[in-house]
């Protein structure tokens, strides 16, 4: 006759329960692992092991033990971490007292950048068909970059990861393929070769095991040993074992005498028959518990509650609330019975689970990070009240711990911080996206105002040279390539720019100073073509770093501090495991951020003892006074799950791994442990980045069951947070800006302008305002692209120098010595591809038709002028001053004014009606003798030379029908007309809006419409 089987000893903390300060107790009083055990001593407490499935939780259950010991000394139990398979760098139970009975436990598990760049090499030898046999030829496959590479070898690292944590062989692969999918599917398996056959016998030969493969033999050996038996307390707590090991061994654990398995959360609540269905219901939060009772063959019946954590009133109530709102999609029909005869009326109970629970629905991403940070600062506000925020939203955590630090408070965000995100990191960055870039002025400047870059000089004067250098080349038209460039750039400089003859030394010094520190990492970029180990590149990378960041005395502050020695450690492991990684140099800016995406550092910084951010992992098992869920909208809680790369959901299935509904069911089990608080306040944002938002899943299962109660306002927050929050932004009183109307004193107006300045004069008086009497003289934008400006200005300093170098004879090849002057331009502007794929053409295209037309312009010309200077004082003492393109001295003593356009020249009717008067004005001041090469003389032409580089590349257009002498008498005395008004104190110079269509939306695209802040008057008025 068979023994009968042991039963297991199982035990739940409802979510109502803090579950470590009610394990801990339990613990203490005696009533675990056996309910009414004899209470442990303070020299037995320390033979009790306890495993936990995080190394938070497990340094919360110390303090746990301290708390509930009343503050006397007290011997701890041996307290492990299971490490669950989602937490970074788990710890693994105490593996070191396994070494000497296994030798595959004293292998080492592999560091995780090394096994990527191990896993890197492997992909890029199957992109170049080498070193892999597979049952598809490879001569076809193209090449992969190594930035593919790196990508590709971290989810070659997730698949790894899971098959080895849920135990699934991956050698059967090529037997789960449909036939209509052999084609694709055996190309699949062939890259899979990668983790079947070449992964393995890499870790042979390295002697290292995979980090999962290690966790699972850790387990085996704990649970092979417990087996045995054990003469002291063995208590598993919080876990739900998802992975297979881990489930084997709280079986173990259950079945001993003295053991005890503690799960957290089970619902008891659920009825049988919706607990039946759970395995069809992976996404829900107790299908994993379902699935762990199932194999520890245990029933619900069989888990007691610890003692004194089973809920009453108020706390059973929300219970039911949770286990309802989550319960399975196909008995959601049951909701019609929720709370029925719970008081007197159905929804009494409902009224009772929902105290303490609110919901905070923030217009904006910003508003809930604000909303949020008022809460914390509220709740702490109170003597010994804990506080905490759990979001998976990586962003509303930022947020909301930038907005607590602007009220004094640090807090422990348990994320930490991207590592490019910190200050080395971002420097390490930038000198990398300055060295790509070939130093385009935005990565330069970036790099050079950086708090770290340095170059043995006091941080100010690096500062102030870069500032200058700034202004006086990148300020400017420039589109050199490569610090030489900007070498360049700076030799050939002006002599009127606004520099310094020291500034100009300085500016040298600096250039050649960034020079000799990246020499390193330039060199080995300027090898096209060339290969480098990704040591080679690394430490490159790290001298040039370095370099840049010794300070006046000789030290490097760049690895100081936590994240300078986070980030020297990850550079010495990219180091020591990329020597046999080759890749080209251009290729490694990609390869590099990839490697650090996902590294963070955490800071050692003293924080708010009371207040926590945690992610969804960190927050398993705890309970403080208040819980705060941010971000309940869909894709945050919960995550997107993004599609197998490798396998579809029936290949999964068959391989034996779990669907990815499993991690939202997990997700879903946090959701549910954290709404049994009692204090808890839900919190979305309605829109985010100005998108409209879909409520969290469970969020709106929640409101849907409140609804049917008609019990939506008890969901409405106690206070009015969303207005308060907003307050910080709001002023007292909202007058909208209206159009300015200056009026500054007649003195202060300018008494010259010119002729361009006219027409921008009549077309938005404000311009002039802000130019000439506040002097605010806009900025050229840092690294501006080639524009039609930049094309425009090239065009004439070509016609210009031509019309110099030929003034009264034409050479015999028009279009060549045009073409050479225009190569010498184009060359000083850099090597943009812009120049050699749009402007070089649309020149030579305009050289032809020049060539073609010039002779008729030359014809009974005496003379050509280029660039000519001129200036008028007008009756009124007003002077007006011009720079005209081109004058021709007509054999007949008469003049031919000629303006260059690359934009579309003026209509004929608005040079008519002066609304375009430059060519009228210059007409006016030649006559008048302003032109001190000419003297007075009548003009017969005023021309447009549109060269447009388009179709036949070029055309000339008169300026107006009308005669020149005409036009230059009526925009003189329209000028004299507009001169008087504005001598007027009265007159102001105001913004504006026009209909015609010479000056159609002006005010929008000039550089002062923020300044007159147009977008804010203009929406009032279309409003009013």
């Amino acid at each position: 006759m068979s023994e009968p089987r042991a039963q297991p000893r199982l035990y739940t903390i409802p979510p109502s329960a803090p579950f470590l300060t009610t394990l801990a107790r339990a613990i203490l009083a005696g009533d675990l692992p056996t309910p009414g055990g004899m209470k442990p001593d303070r020299l037995s407490l320390p033979h009790t092991t306890i495993y936990l499935p995080t190394r938070r939780a497990a340094r919360t259950l110390r303090e746990a033990f301290l708390e509930e010991s009343g503050g006397e000394a007290l011997l701890l139990p041996r307290i492990l971490a299971l490490g669950h398979a989602d937490e970074d760098e788990a710890l693994i139970l105490n593996a070191e007292r396994f070494d000497d009975t296994d030798t595959n436990l004293g292998k080492p598990a592999i560091e995780p950048t090394a096994r990527l760049i191990a896993l890197m090499r492997m992909i890029l030898a199957w992109s170049r068909g080498a070193g892999v046999a597979g049952p598809v030829g490879l001569q076809g496959r193209l090449p992969m970059t190594p930035a593919q590479a790196a990508g590709l070898a971290a989810d070659l690292a997730s698949l790894m990861d899971a098959a080895d944590s849920e135990e699934a062989d991956l050698s059967t692969l090529d037997t789960l393929v449909p036939k209509e999918l052999a084609a694709h599917w055996a190309e699949t398996v062939a890259f899979l070769t990668i983790l079947t056959e070449q992964w393995p016998n890499f870790l042979h030969e390295v002697g290292l095991v995979s980090p999962v493969g290690r966790r699972n033999a850790l387990m085996a050996q704990e649970t092979k040993r417990l087996a045995a038996g054990s003469p002291h307390p063995v208590i598993a707590a919080g876990s739900t074992g998802t992975v297979p090991a881990t489930a084997r061994l709280l079986q173990t654990i259950a079945l001993l005498s003295n053991g005890a398995v503690v799960l957290p959360g089970l619902d008891l609540t659920l009825d049988a028959e919706s607990w039946e269905t759970l395995g069809r219901h992976p996404e829900h939060p107790q299908a994993s518990m379902a699935e762990l009772l199932k194999k520890l063959d245990a029933t619900r019946d069989d888990v007691m509650p610890v003692p004194g954590s089973a809920p009453d009133g108020p706390e059973l109530a929300r219970l039911r609330l949770v286990s309802e709102t989550l319960r399975p999609a196909e008995t959601t029909e049951r909701w019609q019975q929720a709370f029925e005869g719970a008081g007197d009326r159905p929804a009494a109970g409902l009224s009772a689970a929902l105290e303490g629970l609110n919901l905070v629905e923030a217009p904006t991403a910003h508003d809930e990070a604000e909303v949020i940070a008022l809460i914390l600062r509220g709740c702490i506000e109170q003597p010994d009240r804990t506080a905490a925020l759990v979001t998976p939203d990586r962003e509303l955590a930022r947020r909301v711990a930038a907005r607590l630090k602007d009220y004094g408070l640090a807090i422990d965000d348990s994320a930490g911080t991207p590592i490019r995100r910190t200050l080395p990191g971002a420097f390490l960055d930038l000198i990398l996206a300055a060295v790509e870039r070939s130093f385009a002025p935005p990565d330069l400047m970036a790099l050079l105002k950086h708090p770290l870059a340095r170059l043995a000089a006091p941080a100010g004067d690096i500062r102030r040279i870069a500032r200058a250098l700034e202004r006086a080349i990148f300020r400017k038209d420039y589109l050199g390539r490569g610090l030489a460039g900007t070498a360049e750039a700076l030799r050939r400089l002006d002599p009127k720019a606004p520099l310094t003859k020291a500034e100009r030394a300085e500016a040298a010094w600096l250039i050649g100073a960034l020079q000799a520190a990246l020499v390193p990492l330039e060199d080995l970029f300027g090898d096209d073509g060339e290969h480098h180990s990704a040591a080679t590149l690394v430490q490159a990378h790290a001298a040039a770093a370095e370099a840049l960041a010794r300070d006046e005395t000789g030290a490097v502050p760049l690895w100081g501090g936590d994240a300078g020695e986070a980030l020297s450690v990850l550079l010495s492991r990219l180091i020591e495991e990329g020597g046999g990684l080759q890749l080209p140099a251009g290729s490694y800016p990609s390869v590099y951020r990839t490697l650090l995406a996902g590294q963070a550092v955490r800071p050692r910084r003293p924080a708010h003892p009371r207040l926590f951010i945690w992610g969804q992992m960190e927050a398993r098992l705890q309970q403080p006074d208040l819980m705060v869920l941010g971000g309940l909208n869909e894709g945050s809680w919960p995550k997107r799950q993004e599609a197998d790369p490798w396998l579809t959901h029936p290949m999964r299935a068959e391989l034996g791994l779990s669907s990815p509904e499993r991690r939202i069911g997990l997700s879903a089990h946090d959701f549910a442990q954290a709404l049994g608080a009692k204090s808890v306040v839900l919190s979305r944002a309605l829109k985010v980045e100005g998108v409209p938002t879909v409520p969290s899943r469970w969020l709106q299962r929640l409101q849907a069951l409140v609804d049917a109660g008609g019990l939506r306002d008890e969901l409405a927050p106690t206070q009015d947070w969303v207005a308060w929050a907003r307050d910080r932004d709001t002023i007292e009183k909202f007058a909208p800006a209206k159009p300015p109307r200056p009026c500054p004193p007649v003195s202060a107006r300018p008494r010259s302008l010119s002729v361009t300045q006219i027409e921008r004069w009549i077309a938005n008086p404000y311009e002039i305002y802000a130019r000439h009497i506040l002097k605010l003289v806009p900025l050229t934008p840092l690294g501006t692209a080639p524009d039609a400006a930049m094309r425009g200005s090239a065009f004439h300093l070509i016609l210009n120098r031509f019309t110099e170098a030929y003034p009264d004879a034409l050479p015999d090849d028009i279009e060549a010595a045009l073409e050479e002057l225009g190569d010498a331009v184009f060359d000083t502007l850099g090597d943009d591809p812009s120049l050699h794929a749009f402007w070089r053409p649309s020149f030579q295209r305009f050289a032809a038709w020049f060539a073609a037309t010039e002779p008729g312009r030359r014809a009974n010309v005496v003379r050509s002028l280029p660039e000519l200077s001129g200036a008028l004082t007008l009756p009124s003492g007003f002077r007006l001053t011009a720079r005209a393109d081109r004058i021709d001295e007509m054999d007949d003593r008469s003049l031919v004014i000629y303006d260059y356009k690359t934009g579309a020249p003026p209509v004929p009717s608005h040079v008519k009606e002066l609304y375009r008067p430059q060519l009228p004005l210059e007409a006016a001041i030649a006559q008048g003798g302003g032109f001190d090469a000419l003297g007075g003389a009548h003009v017969s032409g005023l021309i447009y030379i549109h060269a447009s580089g388009r179709g036949g590349g070029g055309e000339q257009q008169d300026a107006s029908k009308e005669s020149p002498d005409v036009l230059a008498a009526l925009a003189l005395e329209k000028l004299e007309s507009l001169i008087a008004h504005f001598d007027s104190p009265d007159t102001p110079y105001e913004v504006k809006r026009r209909a015609n269509a010479a000056f159609a939306a002006s005010y929008r695209v000039d550089d002062y419409a923020h300044l007159a802040r147009v977008p804010e008057w203009l929406t009032e008025g279309e409003r009013s």
